[in-house]
């Protein structure tokens, strides 16, 4: 369960670390991607864009194709989860947030983690020369994140070509109007709501996607494929692969991170893009793919709801 966890993430919400800036340099490359891109509209001729992230990237992903571009140049505005471009750059909010992540009870994460776990969690971080004594008043999500993103960084994925990244500076480079679904304080928040057992088996989890890097790269490898492949029943499938579980205990952990990162999140995403459907304004909304694709996200919801959702490609 656990590599598919951290894998999982990539396509649900944002890694707390900052990322490089984008480059030019995927515009140079000839793309072969052909990634999913919804049409919604309603009666009375109303349009909404829905287009699943992934928060890495890679070169073969750019120039976007042709009938992603035109739909997102056509719309009014761009929604992200987060506005992470504005958030890099907003240091005294990075500031108050991460101290949502902290212990304010004066205890220390090695109070709270088994010995093996603390151990080998600030080894990775030595060993990536990322390691501060600050780290200890900080909750195990913190440490999660942190090494999760070192072992992204490990497999060679590459957070500066991420799919909402490269629309934000896209969407500034052209002056149109970027919102936000959810935001910082939001997904702050949430993580640090996560239980001290999810908490808990979420660094493990990092621990053993950087232990077992090569086979977790193979796994994000394929994700990433599914994506660029833009097979809707493949990708969903790929999603909502069962997983196993060693216990009761650990089923009922992932069934909270399923909750809150998943059922939760689709329910106020699925709210915000009715409303900006019906605002008559043509949203180009951008989020995590797990929460466009697949049983009970964003796309299947507004076809419950009565609107039409149509899958766009290159033919349409």
């Amino acid at each position: 369960m656990k590599r598919k966890i951290a894998v999982v993430f990539l396509v649900l919400c944002l890694l707390l670390t900052a990322c490089t800036p984008l480059s030019g340099k995927e515009d140079e490359v000839q793309s072969t991607a052909t990634p999913l891109l919804y049409k919604v509209s309603d009666e009375t001729g109303n349009v909404l864009w829905l287009f699943g992230s992934i928060h890495v990237g890679r070169e073969d992903y750019y120039p976007l194709p042709e009938y992603v571009l035109t739909a997102f140049d056509g719309s009014d505005a761009l929604a992200v989860e987060m506005d992470i471009m504005a958030f890099e750059w907003n240091f005294p909010l990075q500031t108050q947030l991460l101290q949502k992540l902290m212990y304010l009870d004066g205890s220390t994460v090695q109070s709270h983690l088994q010995p093996e776990t603390y151990r080998r969690a600030v080894e990775i971080l030595e060993e990536n020369e990322s390691y501060s004594e600050s780290f200890a008043y900080y909750k195990p999500v913190f440490w999660w994140s942190t090494i999760e993103s070192l072992c992204m960084k490990k497999t060679g994925a590459q957070t500066a070509l991420g799919i909402d990244r490269h629309l934000l500076k896209r969407a500034r480079n052209d002056g149109k109007p970027v919102r936000e679904v959810e935001s910082a304080e939001f997904q702050y928040g949430m993580m640090a709501e996560f239980s001290e057992e999810l908490q808990i088996e979420l660094l493990e989890s990092s621990i053993a996607l950087y232990d077992d890097w090569e086979a977790s790269a193979a796994d994000l490898q394929q994700m990433m494929d599914l994506w660029a492949g833009g097979d809707e029943a493949a990708f969903a499938a790929y999603l909502n692969t069962e997983v196993e579980y060693a216990d009761e205990e650990e089923a009922a952990l992932y069934a909270e991170y399923h909750d809150k990162l998943i059922v939760q999140r689709n329910a106020t995403m699925t709210e915000y893009a009715e409303e900006a459907l019906l605002s008559g304004e043509e949203i180009f909304i951008c989020v995590g793919a797990a929460h466009i694709v697949g049983q009970g996200a964003i796309a299947e919801n507004l076809r419950e709801l009565g609107y039409t959702v149509e899958i766009v490609t290159a033919e349409s």
